[in-house]
């Protein structure tokens, strides 16, 4: 098949999303399809790939959002392709596998991240007369309303979004989550824990809780840290890692108000993150709103218990009790602090940790990027 992607940024260091589409598109073309990208931005020398720039506007926000997804259409009608598939930022797709959900319900869930009455006033008002929101909803319903074929959602969570705000017959959307690399991802890789442990000034005994993001106010940083503080109180060996790039400053604050500002170590953005899950003992990942964090599955494949969030399409595989656990509100600081707690337990931690990377083992990449495989096959049959 000749198969074409369209998304802004193919680039694997961009976030889960950019390297599990690498990949995918790598899978295919092994299996013998052509297969073109079109992106404004991409890292260079990706193999068997036909890589296409779509040149765009870059300010306004709005027109960068709106010129791509026009300019990608544009290039992609100059050519006959089996099947075009678009992940939220295109004017049209045969198959649409929206990484990032449903942008409304982003939209209301993220605001809850911010507790003060003012605060959420101002950032909703921002939202209101924001171009830039209302390009990116835009965009996003576009495939929707234009004769999109099949539909991918990569968690119910997702699928049901789609239902709710959308209207789509559930038949006409399959959920296929993320598959993980569990090989490269696997609690062998404890190996590096007294190296990665040693270099942040870690003792063996601390109970170290791992948080990964790069946008630390919508993944609920700041009620972990609240969570932390009630969690010394009893567990007083406990640390946090926070891994990725956002502002650190307001959470240095925070935390030296709760009085555990020693207690949290930021490492910023790694490029080893394969050796940071091991070397903590639980993924805490109380976020506001995730289509199904990359994150998590990670982890759980690295062996680590996860706690997360109902808003996380991720927290859909996990049993409460079992390989971590699944809050119904980010905002509950002392239900986190409890789940933290009862996991932390040795004997606890080192049933959860087990079962944790048995759960990871039934989403291999491979089985996911097979099954995409299908669907994309479906849709050209169908086109």
């Amino acid at each position: 098949m000749k198969i074409a992607l369209g998304i802004r940024d193919f680039s694997p260091s961009r976030g889960g999303a950019e390297r599990y589409l690498v990949d995918l598109m790598k899978f295919l073309t092994q299996k013998g399809h052509e297969v073109h990208v079109f992106a404004h931005r991409f890292d260079e020398g990706i193999e068997g790939l036909n890589m296409h720039k779509v040149a765009i506007l870059t300010f306004p926000k709005s027109l960068r959002i709106l010129s791509f997804a026009l300019k990608c259409h544009r290039q992609m009608e100059k050519d006959n392709f089996d099947a075009i598939m678009g992940v939220g930022n295109t004017w049209r797709a045969d198959l649409l596998q929206p990484h990032g959900g449903v942008h409304w319900k982003w939209f209301w869930r993220s605001l809850r991240a911010y507790d003060n009455p003012w605060t959420w006033g101002a950032k909703f008002t921002g939202r209101i007369f924001s171009p830039k929101q209302w390009a990116e909803g835009i965009v996003e319903d576009a495939p929707y309303r234009g004769g999109v074929k099949r539909i991918v959602a990569i968690s119910e969570m997702v699928k049901q979004d789609i239902v709710d705000h959308y209207g789509i017959p559930e038949s006409q959307i399959a959920v296929i989550y993320n598959g993980i690399n569990t090989e490269h991802f696997h609690p062998r890789n404890k190996r590096y824990r007294e190296e990665i442990r040693g270099h942040y000034g870690l003792n063996p005994e601390d109970m170290l809780l791992l948080f990964v993001s790069h946008n630390f106010r919508l993944k609920g940083l700041r009620y972990l840290i609240q969570a932390l503080a009630l969690v010394k109180k009893k567990k007083g060996n406990v640390k946090l890692m926070v891994v990725g790039r956002d502002r650190q400053d307001p959470y240095r604050r925070l935390a030296r108000k709760m009085g555990c500002e020693k207690d949290v170590l930021f490492a910023g953005g790694v490029h080893d993150l394969e050796r940071y899950y091991p070397s903590a003992d639980i993924l805490v990942h109380p976020t506001f709103y995730d289509a199904c964090s990359l994150v998590v599955l990670e982890a759980l494949a690295s062996g680590l218990p996860v706690i997360t969030t109902r808003y996380n399409g991720a927290g859909g595989i996990i049993s409460d009790g079992q390989e971590g656990f699944v809050l119904d509100d980010p905002l509950d600081v002392e239900a986190l602090a409890e789940k933290i707690l009862h996991v932390s337990d040795p004997i606890r931690l080192k049933e959860t940790s087990v079962a944790a990377r048995e759960l990871a083992e039934r989403y291999p990449q491979k089985k996911s990027y097979e099954a995409m495989l299908e669907v994309i096959k479906s849709v050209s049959i169908v086109a």
